[in-house]
C-alpha cells in the first residue's frame, strides 16, 4: 500500500486522485494486469492541464517544452530523453518535497546513491517484467532513495521509490528541482565490453544501467496512449511508432536483445543461427524490432546496409539525433545509430 505518512492532506488527496486515474487496469498480460501510475504527486497531468503545469522548463526564459522529450533544448539542437516534472511542494528552506512514485510494478535493478557519479545525480531504474517488452523506467536528480531500495528488491505500482530533489554532476539550480522521468530499453547485457573500448576519461560506475546503454520513448505519448485507452500495451505502443529506418546487419550471433524482449523479434527454429538481422529503429533510434534476415547477407568491410529511409518519419528528429546520414549518394548510420548497433550486434 502507497504510504501517505507526512504528506499533507491536500496533498495526499491530489496524490489519489492522480494514482486512481492513471491506474488502467487494461487486458490480462500473462494473467497480470497492468497498471500505470504517474511518477509524482502532481495530479496535472490526469486532470488534462496544460504542459505548464507539471513540465520544469530549463530556464526562466525558456520555452515550457524545453521539459518535454525530443529536440527541444538549444533551439531544437540537443536531444532529451525523458520528461522533467517540477514538484507541487516545498519545504522552508526552499526544497522539493514531493516524493517519487514507481510507475509500474517491477524490481530495482540499479540505485545510484552517489551525486557525482552521473549527470543522473541520483538515480533509480526498475526493470517492468511483468509486461512485454519488459521496459525500464528511471527516476533521476533524487534528492533521496529510500534505504530499502536495492538492486532484486520488487516494487509495487505507486510505491515510493525516494524524494524529488536537484542531484547532478552538475549544478541545478535549487529553484529547478525536478524529477527526469525516463521509460524504454536497455541495448545491451554487455555494456562494459562496449564501454573499455571508447576514449570514455570516467570508469562505468553503473554496469548495464548507465545511460549510453538506455534507449527512451516518449514518456508522455505513452501515457497519453493509456490514457485515453487508444493503445492497451507497452507492445501495442511500440509496434504503432513509424519506421524510420531498416539495416541490416551482419552477424552470426543472436544479440541478447533479442533473447530478452522476445516480443520485439521472430521465434528462431530450433538449431537455427541467422548469418544477418534485419533491425528496425523509430525516430532517435529507438529500437522497434529485430528479426532474422531472409535476403542477402551484407558484403564488404561494414556489416550494415541501409535497407530503406523514411526521410518524413525522421523530420522531427533529424536536427538534434538524426541516425541516418547521406555519404555521397549512399546512405550511413550516423555516429549516434553507429553506437547504438555495435552494442545491439557487438559489444
Amino acid at each position: 500500500m502507497l504510504n501517505l505518512r507526512n504528506i499533507s492532506t491536500h496533498t495526499s488527496l491530489l496524490l489519489v486522485a492522480a494514482i486512481l486515474f492513471l491506474s488502467i487496469v487494461v487486458t490480462p498480460l500473462r494473467a497480470a494486469d497492468f497498471s500505470l501510475s504517474w511518477p509524482t504527486p502532481n495530479p496535472a497531468f490526469s486532470q488534462g492541464l496544460q504542459f505548464a503545469k507539471f513540465l520544469q522548463k530549463t530556464g526562466p526564459d525558456k520555452l515550457v517544452t524545453s521539459g518535454a522529450y525530443g529536440c527541444v533544448r538549444n533551439n531544437g539542437y540537443k536531444f532529451h530523453e525523458g520528461l522533467d516534472l517540477f514538484p507541487i511542494k516545498r519545504d522552508t528552506r526552499g526544497r522539493a518535497d514531493d516524493i517519487v512514485f514507481a510507475a509500474m510494478n517491477g524490481v530495482v535493478r540499479h540505485a545510484s546513491r552517489t551525486t557525482t557519479h552521473s549527470s543522473y545525480g541520483k538515480y533509480i531504474v526498475l526493470e517492468h517484467p511483468g509486461v512485454q517488452p519488459a521496459l525500464y523506467t528511471l527516476y533521476a536528480h533524487l534528492a533521496e532513495i529510500d534505504h530499502n531500495i536495492k538492486p532484486g528488491v520488487s516494487v509495487r505500482v505507486a510505491s515510493r521509490l525516494g524524494m524529488m530533489g536537484n542531484t547532478s554532476s552538475f549544478r541545478i539550480p535549487l529553484d529547478r528541482s525536478h524529477l527526469h522521468f525516463e521509460v524504454g530499453l536497455r541495448l545491451s547485457d554487455h555494456f562494459q565490453s562496449w564501454y573499455a573500448k571508447r576514449p570514455f576519461n570516467s570508469p562505468n560506475r553503473h554496469g548495464n544501467f548507465s545511460g549510453f546503454n538506455l534507449v527512451g520513448l516518449d514518456p508522455l505519448s505513452f501515457y497519453e496512449s493509456y490514457k485515453s485507452k487508444s493503445i492497451a500495451t507497452p507492445l501495442a505502443f511500440i509496434q504503432s511508432l513509424p519506421i524510420v529506418t531498416k539495416v541490416r546487419v551482419r552477424s552470426s550471433g543472436i544479440p541478447d536483445f533479442v533473447k530478452r524482449y522476445p516480443s520485439l523479434s521472430t521465434r528462431l527454429k530450433p538449431g537455427e543461427l541467422p548469418k544477418a538481422w534485419d533491425a528496425y529503429f523509430a525516430a532517435h533510434g529507438f529500437p522497434v524490432r529485430i528479426e532474422p534476415a531472409s535476403g542477402e547477407t551484407p558484403k564488404g568491410k561494414s556489416p550494415y546496409r541501409i535497407l530503406s529511409y523514411d526521410e518524413a518519419a525522421d523530420s522531427a528528429s533529424r536536427k538534434c539525433r538524426g541516425i541516418i546520414m547521406h555519404n555521397g549518394k549512399h546512405l550511413a548510420p550516423s555516429d549516434q545509430l553507429m553506437s547504438y548497433l555495435e552494442l545491439l550486434f557487438n559489444p
